[in-house]
């Protein structure tokens, strides 16, 4: 056996082997040799010793044990469990306990004994250690230095006793003693982590003299290591952990292997498993539109357009964006299917593993040369294991063993910060910070648990947890020894969830000061960013030709917010593909029931039974059916629901119609028009008016919504309600009829609270509320709510089914009727105002309140400060603030 010169942790060769150099004053050493003890013993394996078989073995002979138990019956069949029994086995060759010494008192621990007799002659590294101390006896280890590091257990410990015993040198990592200690608590973890870099940066450190001791590295690691990127400190971390991306690859290959399904198939699409690159569209496609096998090994996608063949409910933009990620989609499967149909083919397991092993191979990630080397170590270990692997029991065993494996990643920490953890030692700097230092993470925990817990390892000779733990706090002592200067504590009183955090108990004793707030520097004052465009960009973007086109509901965006309009209207942007069935196409199924059915019954429409009623929504929910096959319960509730719902609204449209002598004209009406012209620029209004009454010479709007809205006097002058006017203006215009009103037609059927009882204060008694006063609740819940222009004698014969009339003596008056002319009036200004600020470039982040509820740009705008109350744009006296209710008269 051949010792190198200098024995210890792998991540300490290049800090120690540079402080040998400069100890002999040198620039290389030459015959210098350093290694670790585990590798001593792993040189000592035979050929034919693999732990990786020995624990497929072992699980195979577990499992075969099942009729053998009763309490553990159902647990045989998990690789959880076999790891149990393993470490188990393993702890017992490291310490030396046999079979005959363990507890049988239940039957639980008898079957446990039962277990373990079959895996004793297993070995894994125990005869490679055997051989390794039959050795040491014979060897001299006076010329060998070694800096043990961190000494894992008492079994390890025993180890290098013996090596001392033979003439082994210890040589301690440079320790000091530090001059002072501060002790500072932080709100959370990102803050301790900024209050760590900034003292650094106030203070003047330089990287190499700063160590940073965190006690979770697995919970802090990527946290301390990003915010000490973002102030461009230098750091290193000695040594972490992380998920190997071959590893979970050949996971997902071999899953989808054994159990092929679509959603299998997707997780490899996740993890970028094939050497194809995979787009967004092609993973929603199939999330969306491919529920089997079948459907996937297919060679062209067909499903949408044939979908879309015979649908009338989705709009052109809607239709458009589908074809466009069924066209995506497609693209990236032709050139997916050669890599992926050989896996899904039924072959034997061992071809299976062959097929996902060679896939592996052509992974981007094999760059990186950790990952090519998990890739050579999983080929080794599928060669050494090959002939366990027709069995599945052993594959479940072998995953199970594969998705604990991590990349070992240990970086050079000379000239910059080191960080490390409580296991990971290092020599003295100037500045050491002991980072999270709380009580679930400082000084750890080292108690056995699972099936074979602390009770249990009681009735063994298992060294103590007294004995244990003492060896493990002697083990955290070079923390207190490893700052020359300043030993800082810190911790989080608290997780992001707000949970709190208690100081570790060793800790505080060892302060013996109340922890101080980080002092941060944080930047309290924020101001958003000013979007303006130059005149000649906003021409060339809104207006090209002269000609400001566009939706009234898009208008009204940009008095909600100019920057969303400017995103919407003048960058086109969208949110993308139609993923389910939204509102707005319940909606559009909603206004084809009332327009079909005006148009076959007129006036009478209201009074259409459910047979009626359900043939005509049939052929607009089976064309959902088609489009989203997986979502057919959530379709047939949608319509259950829309059902019930339109009956108890035509109850009330049936008696709002015998009420008036309105009766509907035009149904969906389209129009483009020209509304006016202002400083060269033409403002042409494209949309559809639901519905058109008439009535001898007179017309009124009604707006199908699919919940309650009223008409607000300040919200239009504010800009934020044009729609329903500007309909009205449009329709006048083209009918050529005078205006009566135009109103809100709400299709939800509102919840009303009605009192069952009130209390009448002359008599002092309580009167119960009857019938005729819940159904006047429920009437005026289904009024249309809007602007009457004039009184006229049809609009509401008893004015209880339009808001804002009364009725005294029989005779039906308009509370405060609006003047057309001074409205039509208001909406041109509001336009006139729309297309000067437009044309000079004003799109700045200035949203009204509710206009970023439901907005889909809210990742982009990063909007931070409240928005605004909505105020009045035009219709005001100068120096008087308009309130709703401020009449148009």
């Amino acid at each position: 056996m051949k010792i190198p010169n200098l024995l210890a942790p792998g991540y300490l060769h290049s800090v120690l082997i540079k402080a040998k150099i400069k100890e002999q004053n040198s620039r290389f050493l030459t015959h210098y040799a350093a290694g670790t003890v585990s590798g001593l013993i792993r040189a000592e394996a035979l050929e034919n010793e693999n732990e990786t078989r020995d624990s497929l073995i072992a699980s195979l002979r577990i499992q075969g044990a099942e009729d053998r138990c009763r309490v553990y019956r159902r647990m045989v069949r998990y690789p959880d469990f076999h790891r149990q029994l393993i470490a188990f086995h393993r702890l017992m060759q490291d310490y030396g306990l046999t079979l005959e010494e363990l507890p049988e008192t239940t039957e639980g621990q008898r079957e446990l004994k039962t277990l373990l007799s079959l895996i004793r002659d297993l070995p894994f590294s125990h005869n490679s250690e055997i051989r390794f101390l039959n050795e040491l006896a014979a060897q001299d280890f006076s010329g060998i230095e070694c800096t043990p590091g961190w000494v894992e257990d008492l079994h390890q410990q025993c180890l290098l006793d013996q090596m001392k015993a033979r003439g082994l040198r210890i040589r301690p990592l440079p320790s000091a003693q530090p001059r002072t200690t501060r002790f500072y608590k932080a709100l959370n973890s990102r803050q301790e982590a900024e209050g760590a870099a900034q003292l650094i940066l106030r203070e003047e450190w330089k990287p190499e003299e700063v160590m940073i001791i965190l006690c979770d590295s697995q919970r802090d690691g990527s946290l301390v290591r990003s915010v000490l990127a973002r102030y461009q400190l230098p750091a290193a971390q000695v040594s972490y952990q992380k998920p190997s991306k071959i590893l979970r690859c050949f996971d997902a290959f071999v899953a989808l292997t054994r159990a092929p399904s679509v959603e299998a198939v997707l997780k490899t699409l996740q993890l970028k498993a094939y050497p194809v690159l995979i787009t967004e569209a092609y993973v929603q496609y199939l999330t969306q539109f491919v529920f089997d096998l079948n459907s996937l090994c297919e060679p062209v996608f067909t499903h949408v357009q044939q979908a879309l063949e015979t649908n009338t409910l989705l709009n052109t933009i809607e239709k458009e964006n589908l074809l466009r990620l069924e066209a995506q989609a497609q693209s990236v499967h032709e050139q997916l299917l050669p890599w992926l149909l050989p896996l899904l083919e039924d072959v034997p397991l061992s071809e299976k593993l062959n097929r996902c092993y060679e896939l592996l191979r052509q992974h981007s990630c094999l760059s990186d040369e950790l990952e090519r080397r998990a890739l050579l170590n999983l080929k080794t270990t599928l060669e050494d294991c090959w002939d366990l692997l027709e069995q599945p029991e052993a594959l479940d065993m072998l995953m199970a063993l594969l998705a604990q494996k991590k990349l070992e990643i240990s970086e050079e920490v000379d000239g910059r910060i080191a960080i490390t953890d409580l296991k990971h030692p290092l020599p003295a700097r100037p500045l050491t910070l002991l980072f999270g230092a709380d009580q679930n993470s400082f000084p750890g925990n080292i108690a056995y648990a699972g099936i074979f817990d602390e009770d249990y390892l009681k009735t063994t000779s298992m060294p103590s947890q007294a004995d244990r733990y003492d060896h493990y706090t002697k083990q955290l002592e070079w923390i207190y020894t490893s700052a020359s200067h300043c030993l800082i504590y810190s911790y989080a009183a608290g997780n992001y969830e707000g949970k709190s955090w208690d100081v570790a108990f060793e800790i505080e004793q060892r302060a013996a000061s109340r922890a101080v707030l980080w002092p941060l520097v944080q930047n309290e004052v924020y101001s958003d960013q000013w979007h303006q465009l130059t005149p000649e960009t906003a021409r060339r973007l809104f207006t090209p030709d002269h000609v400001l086109r566009g939706s009234i509901s898009s208008f009204e965006t940009y008095f909600q917010c100019p920057y969303a309009y400017f995103l919407k209207s003048g960058l086109r942007l969208s949110k993308g593909s139609l993923t389910t069935v939204n509102a707005a196409i319940v909606g559009t199924i909603q206004h084809a029931l009332l327009e079909q059915s005006i148009q076959t019954w007129g006036k009478d429409y209201a009074k259409l039974n459910e047979t009626e009623m359900a043939a005509i929504l049939n052929p607009y929910f089976q064309q959902l059916h088609n489009l989203f096959p997986d979502q057919q319960a959530e379709i047939d509730q949608i319509q259950r629901r829309m059902q019930l719902n339109l009956t108890q609204l035509l109850d009330a449209l049936a008696a709002m119609e015998e009420n008036t002598s309105f009766a509907p004209a035009y149904q969906e009406y389209r129009f483009e028009e020209d509304l006016l012209e202002t400083g060269g620029i033409t403002v042409r209004l494209k949309g559809i008016i639901d519905r058109i009454d008439t009535c001898l010479g007179d017309l009124r709007i009604l707006d199908y919504k699919s919940s309650a809205k009223t008409l607000s006097e300040s919200k239009v002058k504010a800009g934020l309600q044009l729609q329903l006017l500007t309909y009205l203006i449009i329709a006048v215009r083209k009918l050529k009829l005078n205006p009566a009103g135009a109103y809100y037609c709400s299709l939800k059927n509102e919840t009303i609270s009605v009192s069952e009882a009130s209390l009448n204060g002359r008599r002092m008694e309580i009167e119960d509320v009857g019938r005729d006063a819940w159904m006047s609740e429920l009437q005026s819940s289904h009024q249309l709510k809007g602007w009457t222009m004039k009184d006229c004698d049809g609009l509401d014969y008893d004015g209880t089914h339009v808001q804002g009339l009364t009725c005294k003596e029989g005779q039906v008056k308009v509370r405060s009727p609006k003047d057309f002319e001074s409205v039509q009036a208001l909406i041109l200004e509001l336009y006139a105002l729309l297309t000067e600020q437009l044309s000079a470039g004003r799109i700045e982040l200035d949203p009204v309140e509710g206009a970023c509820l439901f907005c889909d740009f809210k990742p982009v705008c990063r909007l931070r400060k409240a928005p605004k109350k909505p105020v009045a744009l035009v219709g005001k006296e100068e120096g008087k603030e308009v309130q709703d209710g401020d009449s148009v008269e």
